[in-house]
């Protein structure tokens, strides 16, 4: 019999746990991953919505695009090295001019809805003062690992306190 069964139990039920509370699993983090620290803001619990706003986003007028993003949380784990595991929040299409478009489109501002998993996450961690948030570009299922974006700042803004 393995020796190390209790190993392979526990490798188990942690991503079973992981999938349970929605969150993913870091491999690696594709080139054209953006992260951001934001602030947390004190009133969150009271808002009725609750925005992760982007500034000055520009991306190829040929590129149509999923922006998730993500709360990037890292777990001490006893003994070992810590697990970074990612929680969705929220998400935002953004369309191509065309699929022969040359150039860089500008978006002044590009909103994605967080309110419910953030506020529910939020339950669990009250003491936290600011969030660690990456933004992944897709495109349908698929990361765009090679995608060439910017986007100069991030915020959450809350509505309805």
């Amino acid at each position: 019999m393995n020796k190390f069964w209790w190993v392979s139990l526990s490798v188990a039920l942690g991503l079973v746990a992981m999938s349970a509370l929605g969150a993913e699993p870091v491999e690696s983090s594709p080139g054209s991953t953006k992260e951001f620290v934001v602030a947390m803001p004190p009133d969150i619990g009271s808002a009725r919505s609750v925005i992760l706003v982007l500034s000055d986003v520009r991306l190829p007028r040929m590129a149509a695009v999923v922006l998730r993003a993500r709360l990037v949380e890292t777990k001490a784990v006893k003994g070992g090295a810590d697990i970074v595991a990612l929680l969705p929040l929220g998400s935002v299409g953004l369309l191509a001019e065309s699929a022969n478009a040359q150039g860089v489109t500008h978006h002044s501002v590009v909103r994605i809805e967080v309110t419910k998993k953030l506020k529910r996450w939020r339950q669990d961690h009250p003491g936290v003062s600011s969030l660690n948030i990456r933004v992944i570009p897709f495109a349908g299922a698929d990361p765009l690992p090679h995608l060439e974006w910017s986007a100069a700042s991030a915020r959450l803004s809350l509505s309805g306190s």
